[in-house]
C-alpha cells in the first residue's frame, strides 16, 4: 500500500494529461499512486492515460460517464485511494521531481495534517518560469484563510484522515474551490508551509474559469456566503463588506449589473462606511484580484 496517493482530476486535456502524469512518475520519492479522474472527456484524455495505466502498474484510471466538475472529480479519486496522504495535481500543471519529496520532509516531526507549498507560474504569452509567490501560511491559519485565499490544489498534501474530517470537498462551489478547501481544513488542523516551489503552475492557455466570469464571480460569492459567520467573529463587518465588494467587482466584470448591485448592497449593510474601491487603495485592490484569479482558473474543470 503506497503511503502517497496522488488525484490528477482531467476533462478534455489530451494535449497536457501526458505531461502531468510523467511528471508523478518522475518524482523522487516514489511511493505513491496516482488515480486520475476522467470527468467525462469529449477527446482522448481517457486513452492517453489509459496507456500509462496498462504500462505503470503505479497509475489508475477511473471514468466518470458524465461530466460533475472537478471536486467530484476530485472526491472520486480520494475515495479510491489507498494511501495515507492525498496529493493533487492539474491535468494542465506538472510537478517539479522533488516535489512529493519536499512535502514530506516537515511530516516527519508527525505534527501536522497539511502541507503547501509555493510554485512557479508561467504566464500568458511567456515561457518564463516566475515565482508565484503563494501566502506562506504556517501553523494555525484558519483566520487568515478567511481574510484571504492561500493554497493552491497542486501544491497541498492532506492526510486523508483530514479530509475526512471536514466531510471531503464541497461538490457545489463552482470557483475558488481550493480557498473553501483550505478555510475548512483551517478549522481544525494546522498548515505547515514548504518555501521552495514544487510545481509548474501553467496558465499560458485558455480556460474554463477565465471564459466564464460569471462562473467566477458566484463562485467567489458562494464561498463568502457560505463562511459568513465565521468572517463576522474572527475578523468583524468591514472585512466580510470588503469581501461582498470584491464578488461586486468581479459581477461587474462579468457585466452582471444586478448581481453586482446585490453584493453593493451587502457590502453596504455589513459596514456603511465602506467606500468601495476607493477604501482599499484601487492599485493593491486590483493587484489582488489579479493574483487571486490566476490560482483559482481552472477549478471547475
Amino acid at each position: 500500500m503506497p503511503l502517497v496517493s496522488v488525484v490528477i482530476p482531467t476533462h478534455n486535456r489530451s494535449k497536457y494529461i501526458e505531461r502531468a502524469i510523467a511528471s508523478v512518475l518522475a518524482q523522487t520519492y516514489a511511493d505513491l499512486e496516482a488515480i486520475v479522474v476522467d470527468d467525462g472527456s469529449a477527446d482522448d484524455t481517457a486513452r492517453v492515460a489509459e496507456a500509462y495505466a496498462r504500462k505503470h502498474s503505479r497509475i489508475r484510471l477511473i471514468q466518470h460517464e458524465r461530466r460533475k466538475g472537478a471536486q467530484a472529480a476530485r472526491n472520486t479519486g480520494i475515495f479510491a485511494a489507498t494511501g495515507k496522504w492525498i496529493a493533487f495535481l492539474d491535468s494542465d500543471d506538472e510537478w517539479l521531481p522533488h516535489s512529493l519529496e519536499a512535502r514530506l520532509r516537515p511530516l516527519q516531526k508527525g505534527l501536522h495534517h497539511v502541507v503547501h507549498s509555493d510554485c512557479y507560474v508561467l504566464s500568458s504569452g511567456s515561457n518564463n518560469l516566475e515565482r508565484f509567490g503563494v501566502p506562506p501560511m504556517q501553523g494555525q491559519v484558519y483566520t487568515e484563510l478567511l481574510r484571504r485565499s492561500g493554497p493552491v490544489f497542486p501544491a497541498l498534501l492532506v492526510s486523508k484522515k483530514a479530509l475526512a474530517a471536514i466531510n471531503y470537498l464541497d461538490e457545489n462551489i463552482v470557483a475558488y474551490q481550493e480557498w473553501d478547501t483550505a478555510i475548512r481544513l483551517a478549522k481544525h488542523f494546522s498548515f505547515e508551509f514548504v518555501g521552495e516551489p514544487t510545481f509548474i503552475y501553467d496558465c499560458r492557455h485558455a480556460n474554463t474559469i477565465s471564459k466564464d466570469p460569471i462562473k467566477e464571480a458566484l463562485g467567489y460569492e458562494q464561498i463568502v456566503t457560505k463562511h459568513r459567520w465565521a468572517i463576522l467573529r474572527h475578523l468583524g463587518p468591514q472585512a466580510l463588506a470588503h469581501h461582498y465588494q470584491k464578488a461586486a467587482f468581479f459581477y461587474h466584470q462579468a457585466s452582471e449589473k444586478k448581481r453586482a448591485n446585490r453584493c453593493s448592497v451587502r457590502a453596504a449593510i455589513c459596514w456603511p462606511l465602506q467606500s468601495g474601491l476607493a477604501s482599499t487603495g484601487k492599485r493593491r485592490f486590483l493587484k489582488q484580484i489579479w493574483k487571486i484569479r490566476s490560482h483559482a482558473h481552472r477549478n471547475s474543470s
